[in-house]
């Protein structure tokens, strides 16, 4: 019993610790969140996943269309 307590309470420390330690979101001083928003928006690297993920997301949708509509004729 006494080793499941000191277990614990290293588990909880250690998670104490590296939550601690994670880097927190950085904000420029003086920087509304409505502009770091649209800031966030406007990054090339946000907007070349958004297409990529729009792209995959049209591209699921178009093949369970087809496959749908295909065991509607059977």
């Amino acid at each position: 019993m006494r080793n499941k307590i000191v277990l614990i309470g290293a588990v909880a420390l250690i998670a104490y610790v590296v939550g601690t330690r994670t880097p927190r979101v950085q904000m420029k001083s003086r920087e509304s969140v409505g502009h770091q928003l649209v800031r966030l928006w406007n990054d090339p690297s946000a907007r070349k996943r958004r297409h990529k993920a729009a792209k995959k997301a049209a591209a699921a949708a178009e093949k369970r269309a087809k496959r749908t509509f295909r065991d509607l004729r059977t």
